[in-house]
């Protein structure tokens, strides 16, 4: 097929979005063509060609391995739209990977931004935004599960009168899940409980609890528990911990 104008492989590449190497790779595989410019030997792709390897560029970005293309160029009409029709059914699975990953991407900007709020603010005033704190069973699937898609579901609870204990649990958890170890009762709210920061150690019982409770009680609030909801695992100079949107709740 004759040609206006013939590119060189630079050009080609350009309008390709591809490396020149790739093109080189490509045609080496047989997947596309090339003449010869007569006067150097140098490679020149007519419009055709370029065509022809924009469908190769576009079987590469929907993940078909160089290796099975020589297959998909053999294929008639009707059985490649069955191969692009699989191949849709594969970009639209992803693309719902995507949107999950973006919103938990999103989600825990939120919850970073919340860490960042509350170490600045320091406690003060504020009714637990959670409903309950239920204990996890340990044996069972269902909590780990819930917990690894949705970690801000990670709750913890530190009595005031037993502060060495450090109850994990579920947020909010539905009917049926473990036994129910704090509900936020009516009374709970600005004047009887403090939003503050909760630090845990991952690794050891070590928090930051006691200074919470003595920083209520010196704001007139007669601490019985602090409990939390899960945001980030972060490093500072002190060490590294669970930050925890939490509230210390009066007796």
């Amino acid at each position: 097929m004759s040609s206006s104008r013939l590119y060189d492989i630079k050009d080609a590449a350009r309008y390709l979005g591809i490396a020149s190497s790739t093109l080189r790779y490509w045609e080496s595989e047989g997947l596309v063509q090339s003449g010869r410019n007569d006067a150097n030997g140098y490679r020149q792709y007519s419009l055709h060609d370029l065509i022809e390897a924009s469908e190769i560029a576009f079987y590469r970005k929907l993940g078909v391995p160089v290796k099975e293309l020589e297959g998909y160029r053999a294929l008639s009409a009707q059985d490649l739209d069955a191969a692009l029709a699989r191949t849709e059914d594969d970009v639209e699975r992803r693309i719902a990977e995507l949107e999950a990953t973006r919103f938990r991407l999103a989600r825990q900007r939120a919850l970073n931004a919340e860490a960042n709020r509350l170490r600045r603010a320091g406690m003060r005033p504020g009714a637990p935004a959670i409903d309950s704190l239920s204990a996890i069973d340990y044996d069972a699937a269902a909590p780990w599960k819930l917990l690894v898609e949705e970690p801000w579901r990670y709750g913890v609870l530190i009595r005031a009168h037993e502060p060495d204990e450090v109850r994990e649990s579920v947020v909010d958890a539905q009917a049926g899940d473990g036994d129910v170890l704090w509900r936020r009762e009516a009374r709970d709210d600005e004047v009887t409980c403090r939003e503050c920061l909760l630090k845990v150690s991952p690794t050891t019982n070590e928090h930051n609890a006691a200074a919470l409770f003595a920083e209520a009680a010196r704001q007139g609030i007669e601490p019985a528990a602090v409990v939390g909801s899960y945001l980030l695992t972060a490093s500072d100079d002190t060490g590294r911990w669970d930050y925890h949107r939490a509230w210390v709740v009066g007796a």
